[in-house]
């Protein structure tokens, strides 16, 4: 529904492995300002890894559209997870929009022209670009 009102949805998930996760626990534990990440239920949920596996399968399965698909992010480095999300981002946004320099409207090149140090050539040019 958001999608058929001109919504641009972008879904991303990031998915790191067992391992991972158990080293950021750990760091999490021993870093004093990180502890606040972790809690029991982390641990907890841990233990239920294949069953979050298959619940993530399932959304993907029944989430994943052609206009608003799931992207998957691997993210065992957060550095290159954060820089493909944010390409990701910026590629969904961008598509079809038109980043072209917008035109000048000619009274405002002309108080321009006046009131600035415009170069002959930049002036020319700029005309061209005139509403």
């Amino acid at each position: 529904m958001l999608c058929n009102d001109g919504v641009r949805l972008v879904k991303l998930f990031f998915h790191i492995s067992p391992g991972e996760q158990l080293q950021r626990f750990e760091n999490r534990i021993r870093d004093p300002l990180k502890r606040w990440k972790l809690s029991y239920e982390d641990f907890r949920n841990r233990g239920r890894w294949g069953d979050y596996a298959e619940a993530i399968e399932e959304m993907f399965a029944k989430t994943s559209t052609g206009h608003a698909p799931w992207t998957l992010i691997p993210a065992n480095d957060k550095r290159y997870a954060r820089i493909a999300a944010i390409r990701e981002v910026v590629r969904c946004f961008g598509d079809g929009v038109d980043l072209s320099p917008p035109s000048i409207d000619g009274s405002i090149l002309d108080q321009a022209e006046m009131h600035l140090d415009l170069k002959p050539s930049l002036v020319s040019s700029l005309r061209g670009r005139t509403e």
